[in-house]
C-alpha cells in the first residue's frame, strides 16, 4: 500500500489490478445529524450523484452511519471523471433537485427502526450520535436548501475526506473539493450506567452493547469472537432458536469504541435467546475462553486477511481511518496482536466491559431480565405524573376507548402523560429534541432526547392542551411545516 496527496486529499493506493476500483471517503454520516435534520447527509450524496452525467461505470454512493462514500469499478480514465465530477457537485450542489430528491429518498425507505443494533445504541444514547439511526426523524421534506448547503460546507470538504484506489491510478487525477477546517467530531455522552442493564427494545432481535475506552485492545476483539462462536453453537447448531449471530464495531472517538453482539431469534422465543445470550456472556467473564478457543478466533482472523480482496479492504479501512481522523493498524499488527493474545487477557477485557454492557430483548418476549442485572426503560419513564395542568380526552371518548385512557400534564419543568398501558413518561423542556406539526397542521408531536415521544392534538387534548405545550417549549426545536411545492414546480427526472 502506497500513501500520497492529491490536491490535499490523502489517497491510498496498491496495484495488482487490471481495472480501477476507488472511493472518495468523508467523514461523516448519520451521527452527525440531529433529529431535525435526520438524511440531510444520504440528500447530499443524492444530489452529487444526481449531478453527474448518465454513464455505464459501475459507480454508487453510501452514506453509512460515520462515513460517506463514492465508489465505482471501471477504466481509469472513467473512475477519475467519476471522482472529479463528484468533487465538482459537492462544491455545487444541484439543490433545484432538493424536492425530487427528497422523494426519492422517502420512496427508498430509509428509516431503520427495526435495527437491533440502532435499538442498542439509542439504548446507549438516546436520540444522539449513532442512536438517531432509530428514527426517521420528521423526513425529508423538512430539510431546507439552507441547512443542505449549510451541512455539505461543513463536512464534505477536502480536510475531511480521503481516497482509497485498488488498480491503476489514474494519471492527472484531480480532487476539486472546497476547502474548509477539518470539522470536529461531537462524540455523544452515554446515559450514566454504573452496571449491567437490560431493556425491552421494538427491534426484532436481541443485542449486547459493550464499550471500551481501548478500541485497540485485541483481548476483546477475541472475546467478543468466541462469544460469537459459542452463542452459534448453542442458540442455532445445538437449540435451533437462532439462524444467524452477528457483532458489529463502532469507533466514535480513538478512546471510544461500541462492539454490538446481535443474535435473532424465532418467533416466540426471544426471552429463551436472550437468556442464552446472557448466560453465555457472563460463563465467559466468570471462567474466560479454553486456549481451543482463542486459536480457533486467530485462525479465523488469518483466513479472512488471506481472502483475495484483503488488500482491498486494507486500502479501504486506510481511507476511512483518514477521513475519521481515527488511529489505522495495518492488518499485520492486528493479527500479531491476536496472536499474542491468552485466555487470561481475554477474561479480564470482557469482565471490564461487563459494567458498560447494555442488553436488547424485544419487547414481545415475557422475561424478567438476568438475575442481578437491573431493568432500565428504553425512555424516559416516570414513578407518577408530576404536578401541573392536566389534560384529558373527554370523558365519554375514555369510557369508549380504552386508547384514550390517557393525561397530559404540562408543568413548569416539562411535560408529562400517561399511556395507554399507564406507563408515566416524562419530557423536561431542557430534553425536548424537535417539536413536529402534525400532519393536519392543529397539532404537534413532542420528541424527547431521551427517546420519549407526545402527540397533543386537539382532538385528543383539546386546543388548551396544544396553545400550553408549544408555548412552553424552546423556540428553536419548534419545525416549521415544510412547504408543499406545486405539482408544476417539482424538478423532473
Amino acid at each position: 500500500m502506497q500513501r500520497t496527496v492529491i490536491d490535499g486529499v490523502p489517497v491510498f493506493t496498491a496495484g495488482g489490478r487490471e481495472r480501477t476500483t476507488a472511493a472518495l471517503v468523508f467523514g461523516v454520516g448519520l451521527r452527525d445529524e440531529t433529529f431535525s435534520t435526520i438524511e440531510v447527509t444520504h440528500l447530499v450524496e443524492h444530489l452529487a450523484m444526481a449531478a453527474l452525467p448518465r454513464t455505464h461505470l459501475r459507480c454508487n454512493a453510501v452514506t453509512d452511519v460515520d462515513s460517506t462514500a463514492f465508489f465505482a469499478t471501471g477504466r481509469p480514465d472513467a473512475v477519475a471523471a467519476f471522482l472529479e465530477g463528484v468533487c465538482r457537485a459537492l462544491a455545487d450542489l444541484p439543490t433545484e433537485r432538493l424536492a425530487a430528491e427528497a422523494g426519492v429518498l422517502q420512496a427508498e425507505g430509509c428509516g431503520t427502526g427495526s435495527s437491533t443494533v440502532s435499538a442498542l445504541w439509542a439504548a446507549r444514547y438516546g436520540l444522539t450520535g449513532p442512536g438517531l439511526t432509530v428514527s426517521a426523524g420528521p423526513g425529508p421534506e423538512y430539510l431546507t436548501e439552507e441547512t443542505v448547503r449549510a451541512h455539505a460546507a461543513r463536512w464534505f470538504v477536502r480536510s475531511n475526506a480521503a481516497v482509497w484506489c485498488h488498480g491503476p491510478l489514474p494519471e492527472g487525477l484531480r480532487l476539486p473539493l472546497p476547502d474548509g477546517p477539518r470539522p470536529v467530531r461531537r462524540v455523544p455522552a452515554p446515559r450514566p450506567q454504573d452496571g449491567p442493564v437490560w431493556t425491552h427494545t421494538d427491534a426484532p432481535g436481541v443485542g449486547l452493547l459493550l464499550a471500551t475506552d481501548t478500541p485497540g485492545d485485541p483481548a476483546l476483539a477475541v472475546g467478543v469472537d468466541v462469544l460469537e462462536d459459542r452463542l452459534r453453537e448453542r442458540a442455532r447448531h445445538g437449540r435451533g432458536l437462532s439462524y444467524g449471530v452477528d457483532s458489529l464495531t463502532l469507533d466514535l472517538a480513538p478512546g471510544r469504541r461500541e462492539v454490538a453482539v446481535v443474535v435473532d431469534a424465532r418467533t416466540g422465543r426471544g426471552a429463551e435467546v436472550a437468556g442464552l445470550l446472557w448466560e453465555t456472556f457472563a460463563g465467559l467473564c466468570a471462567d474466560g475462553p479454553d486456549a481451543a478457543e482463542v486459536a480457533h478466533a486467530v485462525a479465523g482472523l488469518e483466513a479472512e486477511l488471506d481472502d483475495e480482496d484483503a488488500v482491498g479492504t486494507e486500502l479501504a479501512d486506510a481511507a476511512y481511518c483518514a477521513a475519521t481522523g481515527l488511529p489505522f493498524r495495518p492488518a499485520a499488527d492486528t493479527l500479531a496482536a491476536w496472536r499474542a493474545v491468552t485466555p487470561a487477557r481475554v477474561t479480564a477485557a470482557l469482565r471490564r466491559a461487563a459494567a458498560t454492557a447494555v442488553l436488547g430483548v424485544p419487547d414481545t418476549a415475557a422475561w424478567d431480565g438476568p438475575a442481578g442485572v437491573a431493568r432500565r426503560p428504553l425512555c424516559g419513564t416516570l414513578p407518577e405524573l408530576p404536578a401541573g395542568t392536566v389534560f384529558r380526552p373527554p370523558l365519554l371518548r375514555r369510557l369508549l376507548d380504552p386508547a384514550a385512557r390517557v393525561a397530559l400534564v404540562v408543568s413548569d419543568d416539562g411535560l408529562a402523560h400517561t399511556d395507554a398501558d399507564g406507563d408515566v413518561h416524562g419530557i423536561p423542556w431542557s430534553r425536548v429534541e424537535a417539536v413536529v406539526p402534525t400532519d393536519d397542521g392543529r397539532g404537534v408531536s413532542v420528541v424527547g432526547r431521551d427517546l420519549c415521544g407526545v402527540r397533543v392534538h386537539p382532538d385528543l387534548y383539546g386546543r388548551r392542551a396544544v396553545a400550553a405545550v408549544t408555548g412552553r417549549v424552546p423556540p428553536a426545536a419548534l419545525l416549521p411545516r415544510p412547504r408543499t411545492p406545486e405539482p408544476d414546480t417539482v424538478p423532473v427526472g
